[in-house]
């Protein structure tokens, strides 16, 4: 039986964003820019947005610098912005020996050798939710894009099962979400921020890598909330849980 004191609709808008926050974090570090994802991104005005966060927020340096970056926008920002990230993501540049490709395998493992043990982990991970790459993608699957997706869809299914106020499937994923955060992603994302901080050139990924760190650093705290929430002793308080929102 559902717990009627759980504001499951709510919540269910809380995963919805999250989800769609996700799939931008995901692009944004699956390849470069094309010029329709330029100016969509131009269009959604992410200064207007940060201010609407204001200066406390820990997302608003992030989303202004992203935001301030496009504003100047010329026919040459697309090239600018992809030979930014390749010199940065694709590790054709460096950092007193470090690169910032974007691969957990990189971080985790002893040697920073693609197809790692964390690759294997994603792979578990996502095996168990029975989803996979799509066809044509030759990419571990311990590259951050695809972790941040991974969590993406975790939320749209949170969000299904709180539509139907199923609580139990809903923390299960909650659950499986918090363990996927903390063992797969949080476990190496800042060492790869602060390398590509050192490494990026223009303010717009400068603004994502902060967005995203903070984002993260947000959501687990959101996901924790929203177990507390949902489990048999919670009490519904969903002004708690609209940080990331």
């Amino acid at each position: 039986m559902a717990d009627e004191t759980i504001d499951y609709d709510g919540l269910a808008r809380l995963m919805e964003s999250r989800a769609s926050s996700y799939r931008l974090f995901a692009r944004l570090f699956l390849k470069p820019l094309s010029e329709e994802d330029v100016a969509v991104l131009a269009g959604a005005d992410y200064v207007a947005y940060a201010q609407e966060l204001g200066r406390e927020s820990p997302l608003f340096r992030g989303f202004n610098d992203m935001g301030r970056g496009l504003r100047r926008r010329h026919t040459g920002t697309k090239s600018v912005l992809a030979s930014d990230y390749s010199m940065c993501f694709d590790g054709l540049a460096s950092a007193d020996g470090k690169v910032a490709v974007p691969y957990a395998s990189v971080f985790r493992s002893e040697k920073g050798l693609l197809y790692g043990p964390p690759r294997a982990e994603a792979l578990a991970a996502f095996r168990a939710q029975g989803v996979g790459l799509k066809e044509g993608i030759d990419l571990p699957e311990d590259h951050l894009s695809f972790e941040l997706e991974f969590l993406g869809y975790l939320a749209q299914k949170t969000a299904e099962a709180l539509r139907q106020h199923d609580g139990q499937g809903a923390r299960r994923l909650v659950a499986d979400a918090q363990a996927f955060l903390g063992d797969q992603v949080l476990s190496w994302s800042d060492a790869l921020f602060d390398v590509a901080r050192r490494l990026l050139a223009t303010r717009f990924y400068q603004g994502v890598v902060e967005a995203t760190q903070a984002y993260l650093s947000l959501d687990e705290q959101v996901l924790a909330d929203v177990a507390e929430t949902l489990s048999e002793e919670g009490a519904c308080n969903p002004g708690c849980l609209s940080d990331c929102a």
